[in-house]
């Protein structure tokens, strides 16, 4: 009997989900069915997530897993959720079909409604389950992110007993003889005792893997850069692409044969049964950090190019290069070593304090090559009077890396000297890896440009296709090259962004997060913590940086690329440049935590301020607008403003900039250009017209006067042919003929100085034919 109760009770647990469930199989259609048993199978996914998440303490690294499993959840339920879409609008169009059910109505309609009823109930439910899935994923991420944030926080400023005082020094010595026991018992157990059994195989795995590895790095890497090199020479035409495209297969080819050696050798000890559980960890990042040296160094000797300074892309000459070509080098070496010393003193299994000893051995070697690369620098800029510069002859960004770099070394200096040895390794190592993936990005950079503006110039032989085949006019061609550089290099911007937030680390956002939460401001209704105002400047100087160098791209390379004249260029780049600013504007207001409705709050209260004390500003603030966008008078165009008269230099949206005959610059505001008369004498014709007026005696040959005139004229290479040149009589009076004579230059900037010209040559020539002038009567 027992059993039967407990077997019945076994069926009614069975059923009742089927019964209850909100998504039943049978009020389920047939394309749902998948992404529900998704959703099911991704909601037991995030409950075991969950469940390890409470018990994984403070491992951070299993955090950081059972993070990247949320977000693969959060995914997966809304991509389900998304696919469910269609069916729960599929069931309420048949639904609606169908109509409102009615007395007398067929028991097959009624049928049909309830189970398309029951189908749209469930797939609705599905639906909402979904979203409800994704938000308690997102939770969790929240959560997880938070969690290793803090962890990271407290482990990057742990202060630890300062290498200047004895404490630690006295704690290295007491605990020297247990470390030194764990080193010798690490290496007989993984290297001795392995040595000892299968010995000659075990070396003949070794010794072949590193012969195979050596064979990689030397002749092969040598014949593929060989190869690479005397392509480019016979095959590629002598265009930018074909510098650049050698200078990154350079790299590719060290990165390549770097890795494939180091994966060789790895390998070996692999086969060869040489590595332990407690050395395969320790081999695995030693392989990675050696991979990555050989990329280091291949990067460099792509970008520095010695001995071929023609096909260099630094603007650097070759005594600079050979100065500099040690740098990569190091920079592998010492992370290696860096790399080695603190992964090996984990895989031992050292005390604490050969932890801290370590560490800060690391940081200090970071420091010192730092040092090493900043004084090398400046040695090299002044021997060559300031020649290493950012490409584009501006030092700007050069000499505020070179301070950000020195004030990261002190920073590292004063840090492991108070004993903050996680906070020294973190920055110093931190700085070599953002000049390591600066370097990789420039040479990016200019590979994406010089390929795209290479392969859709108008005289190449794609161009010439997309000109033959598509109809694209030469210039389309040439702005479809400039705008898929800006794009691929905006991708390489955004890739370079987050490899350096990478290394950096989750303590950022936990930095932020402490500080932010330390104090508030109230102001009013608006409350504003420190992180936020430090947010809101982050984001106000990322968006003006944008900005500037969005308008930058702009004025240098795509507006050139168009048929647009530069009154034209001037206008759009004014405009997105103002546009550009107000916007990142208002992302600083939205990151101090203000909302659009607030802004437009204070926006209509200042109006009427705006509106009695700042009435001339706005007034010609709008006038500009006007300017740029109706274009009455633009860049180029020669005006006369009362008695001035001069040519637009610039127009921005309060003032525009007049140069005048004496060379000095006349300021108006924009609002007197649009309520006040203005003579534009280039607007509708750009031509300027000259007129030669003088007077002759009444038997003079005209003809001969014609003839002569319309000669010196056509003669001159800047009077135009057509309008062509003309002669006429204007009258005869108190027995003189008058002669008027008109011509036609490119501009009025030449009337003055052509028309001298002209009127030299005609007194010269006049009086070589004997032709009299007399005074006007």
């Amino acid at each position: 009997m027992p059993n039967r109760l407990a077997a019945f009770f076994a069926l009614i647990a069975l059923l009742v989900p089927l019964v209850f469930s909100p998504a039943r199989a049978q009020d389920v259609p047939d394309a749902a069915k998948a992404p529900i048993a998704t959703l099911d199978q991704q909601a037991g996914e995030l409950a075991a997530i969950q469940a390890a998440a409470n018990g994984a303490g403070a491992d951070t690294d299993a955090k950081a897993e059972l993070r990247d499993r949320a977000m693969a959840v959060g995914t997966a339920a809304n991509d389900a959720a998304a696919l469910l879409v269609p069916e729960l609008e599929a069931a309420n169009a048949r639904l609606t079909e169908l109509g409102e059910p009615s007395e007398g109505e067929a028991p097959d309609v009624q049928e049909q409604r309830t189970r398309l009823t029951a189908q749209r109930d469930a797939v609705d439910s599905a639906i909402k389950r979904g979203r409800l899935l994704a938000a308690d994923a997102k939770d969790t991420i929240d959560r997880l992110i938070r969690e290793i944030n803090e962890a990271f926080n407290r482990d990057t400023f742990r202060k630890v007993a300062s290498p200047l005082s004895p404490l630690l020094w006295q704690t290295v010595a007491r605990n020297l003889p247990d470390d030194m026991a764990r080193l010798r018992d690490f290496a007989h157990d993984n290297v001795v005792q392995l040595l000892e059994t299968r010995t000659t195989s075990r070396l003949a795995v070794v010794l072949g893997g590193l012969g195979l590895a050596l064979l990689i790095l030397v002749p092969i890497r040598r014949w593929l850069r060989d190869a690479g090199r005397n392509f480019a020479v016979r095959q590629v035409p002598a265009t930018r692409a074909r510098r650049s495209g050698l200078a990154l297969w350079f790299v590719l080819v060290g990165t390549l044969i770097s890795t494939l050696g180091v994966s060789a050798l790895f390998l070996a000890l692999y086969w060869a049964d040489m590595l332990t559980n407690a050395t395969r960890p320790l081999a695995e990042i030693l392989s990675v950090t050696a991979g990555v040296g050989g990329f280091v160094v291949a990067l460099g000797a792509g970008l520095l190019l010695v001995g071929k300074s023609s096909w260099r892309l630094l603007p650097i000459s070759e005594e600079t290069a050979e100065s500099l070509r040690f740098l990569p080098l190091a920079t592998a070496l010492v992370s290696f070593f860096a790399v080695f010393l603190i992964e090996g003193g984990n895989a031992v299994g050292v005390s604490r304090s050969a932890v801290v000893l370590l560490n800060a051995i690391a940081a200090l070697a970071y420091v010192a090559l730092i040092v090493t690369v900043l004084v090398t620098l400046g040695r090299v800029r002044r021997r060559q009077g300031e020649e290493v510069r950012e490409p584009g002859g501006a030092t700007t960004w050069v000499t505020l890396a070179t301070v950000a770099a020195w004030i990261c070394v002190a920073i590292s200096l004063v840090a492991a000297l108070q004993g903050y040895a996680n906070l020294a390794l973190f920055v110093s190592r931190q700085t070599i890896w953002t000049a390591v993936v600066a370097a990789a990005t420039y040479l990016l950079l200019v590979v994406a440009d010089d390929l795209c503006t290479t392969l859709f110039a108008p005289e190449s032989r794609l161009g010439r296709s997309l000109h033959a085949s598509l109809g694209l006019r030469k210039s389309q061609v040439r702005q479809l090259g400039v705008v898929l550089s800006a794009l691929l290099r905006i991708a390489i911007l955004v890739l370079a962004a987050l490899l350096l937030s990478g290394p950096l680390g989750p303590g950022a956002s936990s930095i932020f997060y402490q500080f932010g939460s330390s104090a508030e401001i109230r102001i009013g209704g608006f409350t504003i913590v420190p992180g936020a105002i430090l947010k809101a400047a982050i984001a106000l100087a990322i968006g003006i940086t944008l900005m500037r160098g969005v308008r930058r791209w702009l004025d240098e390379r795509y507006l050139p690329a168009t048929d647009l004249d530069p009154g034209a260029r001037n206008s759009v780049s004014t405009i997105v440049g103002y546009a550009g600013i107000i916007l990142a504007s208002f992302w600083a207001l939205t990151s101090l935590g203000i909302g659009m409705e607030r802004i437009a709050l204070v926006v209509s209260a200042l109006s009427v301020g705006i509106g009695f004390g700042l009435q001339a500003i706005t007034q010609n603030f709008v006038s500009g607008l006007i300017l740029l966008a109706e274009r009455p008078v633009k860049i180029g165009d020669t005006v006369r403003i009362g008695t001035d008269e001069g040519d637009v230099k610039r127009i921005s949206v309060r003032s525009t900039e007049i140069q005048i005959a004496d060379r000095s610059t006349l300021i108006v505001p924009n609002s007197e250009l649009i309520t006040k008369p203005v003579r534009n004498m280039t607007m509708a014709n750009p031509l300027g017209r000259i007129q030669v007026a003088f007077s002759a005696p009444l038997d003079v040959d005209a003809e001969a006067v014609r003839r002569t005139v319309l000669a010196i004229f056509e003669a001159h290479e800047a009077v135009l042919a057509e309008p062509a040149p003309s002669l006429f009589i204007d009258g005869i009076e108190s027995g003189q003929v008058q002669f008027k004579a008109f011509a036609f230059v490119s501009g009025p900037r030449l009337v003055y100085s052509t028309r001298s010209a002209l009127l030299f040559s005609i007194l010269g020539r006049f009086r070589e034919e004997g032709i009299p002038i007399v005074k006007p009567a």
